[in-house]
């Protein structure tokens, strides 16, 4: 869940910051376009084709442009108004071509309304088809550019709406598969700890009092993580610590654990039950096997960014054996969690059996 949720964050941020401009963006664009339209005209016939200034001609262009500016308006209200699917395509920049044919013909005929408006004078009437045509062309070559920048953020914006849309289906499905394996979970570590609790109550009644006692308390931790993506690393060390002393009773001196930390756990958080996983295993498939019991050393350590939790336990570990439903958990959560961030190795090593947890910090 933390990871889907950063991932989906860091999609309304990119939208925000990048795809997702006001309103007043959006008109100060379209006026500083135009504006820019009305210098660059002004300058090309004052300075190449009159050689002269001629005031005029700002008013001109300038009606040009007030004409261009109503004209693309229009054109984006029309666009949202028939809900226009922006997916990326070449038949959608033929579309663009047309459509600034289209737009180009129109602001040649709008641009001759205003001058009739203001002057009384129609310039279309003066006009012979090979000046329509060569003033279309003009046009098309402003509102070609208009048309290809806002096709292109259109076109940006749905794939990074479709992104964000993905994000959040992948964070639904992870957050689900999630719950369904904690809730797997609970039922397995409860079985074991009957197991345990039911052993020491044969071998000796005392103990098992003291027993029940840390058996209630570790339930009342499973039933709690629930509400948890993540917990305290201080709190699953202290839980673990609760069941290795709970076995510890049943086996007596064939079990001998310790745990140091080497960084303060008050700085890191972890997925809750998983370091009591592994400890269940050691248990069960290490010291539970061997008849003089063994050790169980837990180290706490920080690599960088990672925070690296080893566990070793004297016994053998056979990988080409049945992978118990609690190893698949915790691969799996981690996957979902962290994707490929995040790792549990576990090997052979000098007599012992080490299962190394690395997890990034969040």
């Amino acid at each position: 869940m933390v990871r889907s949720l950063v991932l989906e964050h860091d999609a309304r941020t990119f939208i925000s910051s990048h795809l997702k401009p006001t309103l007043k963006t959006y008109w100060l664009c379209q006026l500083a376009g135009w504006t820019g339209f009305v210098l660059i005209e002004v300058s090309n016939y004052t300075f190449f084709i009159a050689k002269t200034f001629i005031p005029a001609l700002v008013l001109t262009f300038s009606l040009q442009a007030v004409a261009g500016l109503l004209l693309m308006h229009g054109y984006r209200w029309y666009l949202h108004r028939t809900r226009y699917q922006w997916r990326a395509s070449s038949g959608i920049w033929l579309k663009a071509l047309a459509d600034t044919l289209v737009l180009a013909c129109l602001q040649t005929v709008l641009a001759d309304l205003m001058y009739t408006i203001v002057g009384g004078i129609s310039f279309l009437k003066q006009l012979e088809l090979i000046d329509f045509v060569g003033s279309v062309y003009n046009w098309m070559r402003y509102i070609g550019v208009w048309v290809i920048i806002y096709y292109m953020y259109q076109l940006l914006k749905s794939s990074s709406e479709a992104e964000k849309a993905l994000l959040t289906a992948e964070s639904n499905s992870r957050n689900a598969e999630l719950e369904l394996l904690k809730a797997q979970l609970n039922p397995h570590f409860l079985f074991n700890a009957l197991n345990s609790i039911k052993a020491l109550v044969t071998i000796d009644p005392e103990k098992s009092r003291t027993a029940i006692v840390q058996l209630s308390e570790i339930l009342r931790f499973t039933l709690q993580y629930n509400r948890e993506q993540l917990i305290p690393l201080e709190q699953e060390l202290a839980e673990t610590t609760k069941y290795l002393a709970l076995e510890q009773l049943r086996y007596g001196n064939r079990l001998v654990f310790h745990v140091n930390r080497h960084i303060p756990t008050a700085d890191w958080v972890v997925p809750p039950a998983m370091l009591l996983t592994l400890a269940e295993n050691a248990v069960k498939h290490g010291i539970g096997q061997l008849e003089n019991g063994g050790h169980i050393d837990i180290v706490v350590a920080a690599e960088g960014p990672w925070l690296c939790i080893t566990m070793r336990n004297s016994g053998q570990y056979q990988p080409q054996g049945h992978v118990g439903l609690g190893l698949k958990q915790i691969r799996t959560r981690l996957e979902a969690l962290y994707q490929d961030r995040a790792s549990l190795h576990i090997h052979n090593q000098a007599g012992s059996v080490e299962a190394r947890l690395k997890i990034p910090q969040l």
